[in-house]
């Protein structure tokens, strides 16, 4: 994600910055008098909300990505921890066959196998803490974006049926 308000390279801009864009919209919206509602551009605010059903699945496919990206990693380390194993055996195998060597051979392997999966666990949990932390931004920014929505059509909605009101008399 960025920070600007450029957009990505697939035409999509943040889902953040598209909620300060609907947030600044209801700012310069006009006041109705003796009620807190607030009249939008009904095109620009409308413009916002497609351009926000377009960031959202953006959002999610980039998380999408880091999920595929923690597993590569702990496919990887799966793979590491394969092959330390394998070498750990290979050398226990040796000493076993060299007499007398077999207590230091179980020692050592175990000793590998330990650091291998300690390892292994340390990658797991940096890449798990990074994808919840993806995770949780977007449900925020999607609530957030959800609930100006929300308050917005209802302030509309209000103000259409005060204007109504007001012709009808």
């Amino acid at each position: 994600m960025h920070d600007g308000d450029e957009p990505d390279d697939d035409g999509t801009v943040d889902i953040l910055y598209l909620v300060d864009r609907l947030e600044e919209l209801v700012g310069m919206g006009k006041r109705v008098p003796f009620s807190g509602r607030v009249m939008v551009e009904e095109e620009e605010f409308l413009a916002l909300v497609d351009q926000l059903r377009i960031a959202v699945p953006n959002e999610i496919k980039q998380a999408q990505r880091v999920i595929k990206e923690r597993e590569r990693v702990i496919g990887e380390a799966q793979d590491e921890a394969s092959k330390i194993l394998k070498i750990a055996r290979d050398k226990s195998q040796y000493v076993v066959s060299e007499q007398g060597l077999l207590k230091e051979a179980k020692v050592q392997g175990e000793e590998i196998l330990r650091q291998a999966e300690e390892r292994r666990k340390r990658a797991m949990g940096e890449i798990d803490v990074y994808a919840l932390d993806q995770f949780a931004k977007v449900e925020n920014a999607m609530r957030d974006g959800l609930e100006i929505i929300e308050n917005a059509i209802k302030d509309t909605v209000d103000a259409l049926d005060q204007a109504k009101s007001h012709i009808a008399q």
